[in-house]
Order: structure tokens, then sequence, then C-alpha cells
């Protein structure tokens, strides 16, 4: 192994170790959190309930590609045969689907939460919480047909090493597509996709500010409700500018792996990385900006300190 490929693998393993030291638990305390407050209140307000479905999405998403990244840094090779690729890349496949979605609805859901009480906006305040999880299920049913392509193409990588064209290389797992012509429209119809619901967040996005913008005077005597919406937008926001962000520079990588036969693993790494960063800072964010969350996040560390300290 060269220095510059030992650089590569140094970096790989840093870099995706410090992606579950932070996403793992920080996941797994949101959704201990929102289970808290769906325990002691009896539901979830709607905000929450898309929080702790995204939570959910970005657990299995560092789980599907996170740990097997992080075993190839470490030096371990072909642990999963050509069945656990199909699973593991449709697995994070379909959850990178629905953490795009996921998030474009919380910004659309958002933005109809500060929109003003006119006859049509009022209708859809009262018909999106309703139908929130007929939405979700609605969008899992429609990603499912992302992963097709992921069952049929998946397998292990060859023992010889040897990579076939229009190959993406991911060291632990291969995606081999037939031809030149399957590897473009894939990647298309893939980008297409992500740049739809993106478009949705920015649009989302825009309305909010503008919205909190033209209020901004009259929200800064208001309390309770409207305080609380306040916030929401801006947390909300902070998420869809974090997405955003991380998706310019994932799918930048991206557009080069369409413009070669075969792409480089340092390439694929760092693609992967910025693709999984959302989902370790996601967690972070929502605790950060929810103060439901981070009130009894502090509360849980403050019992469980006084659970460890001794009695006088």
């Amino acid at each position: 192994m060269d220095i510059q490929t030992e650089v590569r693998v140094m970096l790989k393993a840093l870099g995706f170790i410090c992606l579950m030291v932070m996403g793992l638990p920080a996941n797994l305390s949101v959704l201990f959190l929102f289970f808290q407050l769906r325990l002691s209140h009896g539901h979830l307000q709607p905000n929450d309930f898309i929080l702790s479905n995204l939570a959910t999405i970005n657990l299995a998403g560092l789980l599907c590609r996170g740990i097997p990244q992080t075993l190839v840094a470490l030096g371990l090779r072909r642990f999963f045969d050509d069945y656990g690729c199909k699973a593991v890349i449709s697995c994070y496949r379909m959850g990178r689907a629905m953490s795009i979605c996921v998030t474009a609805l919380l910004g659309c859901y958002q933005s109809v939460s500060v929109a003003p009480a006119t006859p049509r906006w009022t209708v859809l305040k009262h018909w999106l919480p309703v139908h929130l999880p007929h939405i979700i299920i609605f969008l899992y049913v429609l990603n499912i047909f992302d992963c097709y392509r992921a069952i049929l193409d998946s397998q292990a990588p060859p023992v010889n090493g040897s990579i076939p064209e229009y190959t993406l290389n991911l060291e632990f797992c291969i995606v081999v597509f037939p031809g030149s012509q399957t590897y473009m429209v894939n990647g298309v119809i893939y980008t297409l996709r992500d740049v739809f619901f993106v478009s949705v967040m920015v649009v989302a996005a825009g309305y909010m500010l503008f919205i909190l913008y033209r209020h901004r005077q009259q929200m800064k005597g208001m309390r309770g409700a409207s305080q609380a919406s306040v916030g929401a937008s801006q947390a909300v926001l902070l998420l869809v500018c974090t997405y955003v962000v991380l998706f310019s520079l994932e799918n930048a990588l991206w557009g080069y792996t369409l413009s070669v036969s075969r792409v480089m693993p340092a390439v694929s790494d760092a693609r992967v990385f910025f693709a999984s960063c959302y989902s370790a800072l996601c967690p972070v964010l929502i605790i950060t900006t929810n103060r439901r969350l981070a009130r009894n996040f502090q509360c849980f560390i403050c019992a469980k300190k006084a659970r460890e300290s001794p009695t006088a």
C-alpha cells in the first residue's frame, strides 16, 4: 500500500468513526426523548412526529453505510456476500431517499404552519397534520422503486480485484451497471429526484423566510404558540440549509462519477462521507434547536449524574 492510499484510508477511517461516534448516540437519544414525550403526553406534535421519523431514517442510514465504510477503512474486506450487498445498499438507498423526502416534508409542514390564516391555507393547515402518516407511507412506497437497481446490480467485490466498467466501487460492495446507457439513466433519474425535493426544500425555506421577515415586528410582541412557531421555523430552516449544503457537495462529486467509466475509491469515499454527514449532524441540530428535547436531555443527564454520585 503506497503512502497516498494509506493517507486516504486513515482519513476515511477517522471521518467515519467520528460520524458513528456522533451520529449513533445522537439519533438514539432523539428517538428516546421523543418516546418519552409520547409516553408523557399521549401523542406527538406533527412537527415532532416528522422529526422522529427523520431520526429513525438517519439511524438506518448510518448503520447500513457508515459501519461498513468504517470496517473497510479499518482493513476488513468481503464481509458481505452478493445477497448481503443487495440488502445493505438497498436499505441505504431507501434511507437516503426517505431522508431527503422527509426533510422536504418537514419544510412544507412548517411553511403551512406559519402561513397566514386565509381560507385556502386554513384547509391545508387542518388537512396536513391528520394525513402526515399517510404521506410518509406514500413516500416509502414511492422510494421502493429507487432500490430495484440496487437489488439487481449490487454484488460483492471480485476476489481478483478487477472492477468492470460502469461500476460504483464502495469497496465492501460494488454496483455493476449493464452498460453506459443504464449507468447514465440511473444517475440522471437519481439526480432529478434529489433536485426536485431539494427545490421543494428551498421554496419552503424561502417562503418561511418571507413570512418571518414580513411579520418580524408583529411577532416580537407575540407569546406562546407564535413564539414557538418562530423557533420551530428557525430550527427547520437550519436543518434545510444544512441538507442543501451537504447535498451540493455530494452531487458535485456525483456529477463527476457520471462522467467517468470507473470511479476512484477516494471520490466514492468523499461522496458517501458528505451523504452520511446529514445523518450524524441532523440529530444534534434537532436536540439543540428543540427546546423541549434540549430540556428533557438536560434533565436526563442530570438525573443520571445524580444516580451515579455517591450519597452523603
